[in-house]
């Protein structure tokens, strides 16, 4: 027995490595927020801000639930990038701003400024303004940002963790070796 009590000492470091690094590097902690399966986009004109306001349906893994929410286009399209969310805005920015049509296909005889879906139930879309096109621009989706406080929440159990597997082995070998103290 005591030949093989060295590898019974260190299997717990080897199988599982460190607990703390394995929850900073390994653990998905965080949600998604996407377009719902079917969005509901909406487009309206904000002649005010020279952009149009984007109004869908968001699924929200963690709640698993779906809430509208809009957003000004133009003033977003840097922090729509891949991953990225913009900056929402209250749903009553809508309230009295002239709707945008959306079609699916192009229209044959086009309005001067209407919306293109270009995938259905996607949310990607464009916009085509005095026979301009625009885009394709498509509908956030993005970690919900909560994952990082989790994992904070959980580094003292991790480390707890960590220090009682380096203390239990090097407490073990301690014994095994015939430590100081011990009788034989």
């Amino acid at each position: 027995m005591r030949r093989w009590l060295p590898i019974l000492l260190w299997l717990p470091l080897l199988a599982g490595g460190c607990v703390t690094h394995k929850l900073w590097t390994e653990s998905q902690m965080d949600e998604w927020n996407e377009p719902a399966g079917d969005p509901n986009l909406r487009l309206f004109r904000a002649e005010q801000q020279n952009d149009l306001l984007v109004v869908y349906d968001e699924y929200s893994e963690r709640h698993e639930a779906i809430q509208p929410r809009a957003f000004f286009l133009y003033q977003n399209e840097a922090r729509l990038q891949p991953r990225g969310h913009p900056h929402f805005v209250d749903l009553d920015a809508a309230r009295g701003l002239p709707p945008v049509p959306l079609f699916f296909p192009t229209p044959t005889n086009p309005p001067e400024l209407y919306g293109i879906i270009t995938q259905t139930n996607c949310g990607n879309f464009a916009v085509v303004s005095a026979g301009r096109r625009t885009g394709p621009y498509v509908l956030p989706v993005y970690a919900d940002g909560w994952g990082r406080v989790e994992k904070i929440a959980w580094t003292p159990f991790a480390v707890t963790a960590d220090v009682t597997i380096v203390g239990g082995v090097l407490g073990c070998l301690w014994i095994y070796s015939g430590g100081p103290g011990l009788n034989r």
